[in-house]
C-alpha cells in the first residue's frame, strides 16, 4: 500500500492511497482515501502511477508500507518499477526484516533502501539487522513502533458482561488466520490449565487470510477444530470466523484476561495484534519473536519458546494464580503503550517527512517583517516588534537573499525589497567609510547601541551584500551603480578589518566583485590576501593536536571562516589557503556533526577548548553558515560527502535536532529564534528568518 502526502506537512495533511490488488479482477469496497487500485503484477500500472504522482504538484511525498507478500513479482520486486520512476521523496516502512534473507530478497531490499530517502522499521532489533546487512541503510533508518488506537482503560468484568462471558476466564487471539499463527500449540496447552481453571474460554477471533483462502480454503481452521474435538475442548475454545470492526475487536480485547500471541516465526519483526492487545491494557503471553522480546517484560506478560505448548501451560498457570497481580499487569501494559498511540506515531512520521521534504519556498514572513524603511530586527511571535527597530546586519542578509532570488525569477516584489534594503544600507553609511548597525523605529536615527558594540561584522556583511548587487546582471544599472558607489567608498576601511569573521565576510565580498571591477583587480587581490593571510596566521597560532581552529573557542557563524579560505584559495590560486580551509572545515564538521544530526554550538555558553561544549541556546545563524561552507566545498571539490552533510545540516531546521522540534513555521513561513533544551523560542525575528531562507535557497540549488 502507498500513501501520498499532499500539501506541506503542517496542521493538516491530506493523504491519498494506492491499493494493490492480487489480480485485475479483484474488486473491493475500499474507503474514500483509496484513489488508485493497482494490479500488483502490472509493470505498466506501476510506472503509470509513478508518472501520475510526479505530475501532481500537491503531492510532496510518498510512504510505502512494504511487505514482501503484498507486492507482485519475486519477493515483491514489482514495487521497484514504481520506486525507480517516482521522483517524489519516499519513506518506506519495512514490516519484515529477516536476519538471513534469500539472495533475491536481499537484492530487492537493497534497491528499496537505495531509492528511499527514509527507512522506518518497527523495532530496535530490526534496525540493528538492517544496518548490519545493508551498509547503504546507515543514516536512513529510524525506529517507530507499530501504532495503537486510543481507548480507555477498563477491567475485563464490564465487557465480559456485555459479551455474555460472565464467570469465564477469557483468553483470546485475533487476526487473519494462517498456519504461522501457531494456534494449535495454544490449544494443546489448555487441558492441564482447564483442570485447575474449568471456566477458561479461549477465543480465536478472525477470518482466514485471503491469500490462504485462495490456496487452501479453510483447511487450517478445520485442522484446528479437529484438534479441539480430539482434546475434548469444545466448551473451552470458540472460533469467530469474521473480520471484526474496531469497536467489536476492542470489546473482545477488553473482555480478555490474558491475550496470547503465538507466532511460529522467530524472525517476525512486529505483530500489530500484539500491539493492539497491549494497547488495550491486557496482559500477554507471547512466543519469542523480535517485537515481543523487546516489549514483553515480566510486569506486563510472559515470553515462551516458539511451538512450546508446555511452556504456554506454565505461563498460563503462573499468571492465573494471582488475580491481584494480573490486574496490575493490565494497567502496566496500558501505561507502557501510551507512546505508541497512532497520534504519536503519526507525529513522528510527520517530523521525519519534514526533515526530508523541503517546505515550499516563501518570502511571506519577510514581506510581513519589512516596512517602507527596512527590515525589522525582532518579532513578537510573527508580528514585527517595532520597539527594537532595525539593523543593517539583517537588511544586508535580506539584500543578499533577494539578489539571489531575482536571478532565478525576476519579480517587481523582489526589486521593491532590494530597493528598500539598499536604501537602508545607504542610510547607515558614514562619511568615513564605515557603517552603523542599529536604527531606531520612531525617528529613524542611530541608537546608542552603535557606540557600545564592535561593528566590524556589520561592515564585512554589508560589503558582501553590496557585492551581490554589483555582480547581479538581472538588476538595473542604476541599482548596481548605487551599490558600487557605496562599496568603493567603504573599500579602504574594509581592508583594515581586524576580527576573523569580519575579514571572512570581506573576502567573500572582494571575491564576488573581482570580475565586475576590473580596474580595481590588483587592489582587491591584495586585500583578499591580507585577510586570508591573517586568517591563516590565526589558524596556525591556535591549532594544536586535535584542535584545528582560528580561536581557542567555537563561537557563532563558524562556517564563514573555512569557507572564506576556500574562496581565497580559488580566486588567488593559493593552495595553502585551500588546504587550511579544508582542514578547518573538517575540524568544524567533527565538532558539530553526529552520524545522523547536526549539533550547532549553543550560544548560552561558548565552546571553549578543553571545556564542555554548550548544547543550547542553538540559533539558526550557525547552521546557515555551515550549509554555505559545505555547499561551497561541494561545488569546488565535487565530494558528495559535503553535499550529504549540507542536507543533513538543513534538516536541523526541520526537526532533525536534539529536541526533535521543527524550527520552521509552516503557517507563517518564518523560523523560530532559538532551540532550548526542551522547547523552541517561538519569536520569529529577521536573523532566524534570513538564516532559514538563505539555507533553503542554497540547498535547493544543490
Amino acid at each position: 500500500m502507498l500513501h501520498f502526502c499532499a500539501k506541506f506537512l503542517g496542521t493538516r495533511i491530506v493523504c491519498k492511497v494506492a491499493a494493490f490488488n492480487l489480480t485485475p479482477l479483484d474488486t473491493y469496497n475500499y474507503p474514500k482515501e483509496v484513489a488508485w487500485e493497482i494490479d500488483e503484477n502490472s509493470k505498466k500500472e506501476h510506472i503509470r502511477l509513478a508518472k501520475t504522482i510526479n505530475d501532481d504538484e500537491n503531492i510532496i511525498g510518498v510512504i510505502v508500507q512494504h511487505e514482501y507478500g503484498i507486492f507482485g513479482g519475486s519477493e515483491g520486486r514489482k514495487i521497484l518499477h514504481f520506486m525507480q520512476n517516482c521522483k517524489k521523496p519516499m519513506l518506506v516502512t519495512l514490516h519484515t526484516i529477516l536476519p538471513h534473507p534469500t539472495d533475491k530478497m536481499q537484492e530487492v531490499t537493497r534497491e528499496i533502501i537505495k531509492l528511499a530517502q527514509i527507512i522506518v522499521v518497527l523495532t530496535d532489533e530490526s534496525k540493528k539487522i538492517i544496518e548490519e546487512l545493508y551498509g547503504e541503510a546507515e543514516g536512513k533508518v529510524t525506529v517507530i513502533p507499530h501504532g495503537i488506537h486510543p481507548t480507555k482503560f477498563a477491567t475485563p468484568e464490564k465487557y465480559k458482561s456485555k459479551l455474555e462471558l460472565e464467570k469465564r476466564i477469557v483468553l483470546s487471539t485475533f487476526g487473519l488466520l494462517s498456519r504461522g499463527k501457531g494456534i494449535e500449540y495454544v490449544i494443546k496447552s489448555l487441558p492441564l490449565v482447564i483442570k485447575k481453571y474449568p471456566t477458561l474460554l479461549y477465543l480465536v477471533l478472525g477470518e482466514t487470510h485471503p491469500v490462504i483462502q485462495r490456496k487452501e480454503g479453510e483447511k487450517y481452521r478445520i485442522e484446528l477444530i479437529k484438534l479441539v474435538n480430539k482434546l475434548n475442548l469444545q466448551k473451552h475454545v470458540k472460533f469467530y470466523d469474521q473480520y471484526l470492526s474496531l469497536p467489536n475487536l476492542f470489546a473482545f480485547l477488553k473482555a480478555t484476561d490474558i491475550y496470547i500471541s503465538s507466532s511460529t516465526n522467530p524472525n517476525q519483526a512486529v505483530s500489530g495484534t500484539l500491539s493492539y492487545a497491549l494497547g488495550s491494557g491486557r496482559t500477554v503471553i507471547s512466543t519469542q519473536f523480535a517485537q515481543a522480546k523487546e516489549m514483553v517484560t515480566n510486569d506486563i506478560g510472559r515470553l515462551v519458546a516458539i511451538r512450546d505448548s508446555r511452556g504456554m501451560t506454565n505461563a498460563l498457570l503462573d499468571l492465573l494464580s494471582d488475580k491481584k497481580r494480573l490486574k496490575k499487569m493490565h494497567l502496566n501494559a496500558y501505561n507502557k503503550t501510551r507512546p505508541m498511540l497512532w497520534s504519536n506515531v503519526a507525529e513522528r512520521y510527520i517530523n521525519l517527512l519534514k526533515q526530508k521534504i523541503f517546505p515550499p519556498f516563501t518570502i511571506n514572513h519577510l514581506v510581513r517583517m519589512t516596512d517602507a524603511f527596512g527590515l525589522f530586527q525582532f518579532a513578537s511571535l510573527t508580528t514585527p516588534d517595532t520597539k527594537f527597530g532595525y539593523t543593517l546586519d539583517d537588511n544586508a542578509r535580506a539584500l543578499i537573499l533577494c539578489s539571489w532570488l531575482i536571478k532565478k525569477n525576476y519579480t517587481k516584489e523582489h526589486e521593491r525589497l532590494i530597493t528598500i534594503y539598499l536604501n537602508f544600507a545607504k542610510h547607515c553609511f558614514q562619511e568615513d567609510g564605515t557603517f552603523i548597525n542599529y536604527i531606531d523605529f520612531a525617528n529613524k536615527l542611530p541608537t546608542k547601541q552603535n557606540n557600545s558594540e564592535n561593528l566590524e561584522d556589520t561592515q564585512g556583511r554589508v560589503l558582501w551584500a553590496l557585492g551581490e548587487i554589483i555582480s547581479n546582471n538581472s538588476l538595473s544599472v542604476s541599482l548596481r551603480n548605487e551599490a558600487k558607489t557605496i562599496f568603493l567608498r567603504a573599500l579602504e576601511k574594509s581592508s583594515k578589518l581586524q576580527f576573523e569573521r569580519s575579514q571572512a565576510f570581506a573576502i567573500k565580498a572582494f571575491a564576488r566583485v573581482l570580475p565586475f571591477l576590473p580596474e580595481h583587480k590588483a587592489r582587491l587581490d591584495e586585500y583578499i590576501k591580507i585577510h586570508a593571510n591573517s586568517l591563516v596566521q590565526s589558524l596556525n597560532l591556535h591549532s594544536h593536536e586535535s584542535w584545528t581552529w582560528f580561536e581557542n573557542h567555537l563561537l557563532y557563524n563558524n562556517g564563514i571562516l573555512p569557507e572564506s579560505l576556500l574562496i581565497a584559495g580559488e580566486v588567488t590560486k593559493n593552495a595553502e589557503y585551500t588546504k587550511k580551509g579544508i582542514l578547518s572545515l573538517s575540524f568544524l564538521i567533527r565538532e558539530t556533526f553526529s552520524p545522523h544530526m547536526y549539533r550547532p554550538i549553543g550560544n548560552s555558553e561558548w565552546y571553549v577548548h578543553t571545556k564542555k561544549r554548550s548544547e543550547y541556546d542553538q540559533q539558526p545563524e550557525d547552521p546557515a553558515s555551515m550549509i554555505s561552507a559545505l555547499a561551497y566545498a561541494y561545488r569546488n571539490t565535487h565530494d558528495e560527502e559535503y553535499k550529504k552533510q549540507a542536507k543533513l545540516c538543513f534538516s536541523w531546521f526541520l526537526g532533525n535536532n536534539s529536541v526533535r522540534l521543527s524550527m520552521y513555521d509552516d503557517k507563517s513561513g518564518g523560523c523560530y529564534d532559538g532551540l532550548h533544551f526542551n522547547k523552541v523560542n517561538l519569536n520569529e525575528g529577521a536573523e532566524s528568518l534570513l538564516s532559514y531562507l538563505m539555507s533553503s535557497y542554497i540547498i535547493n540549488e544543490l
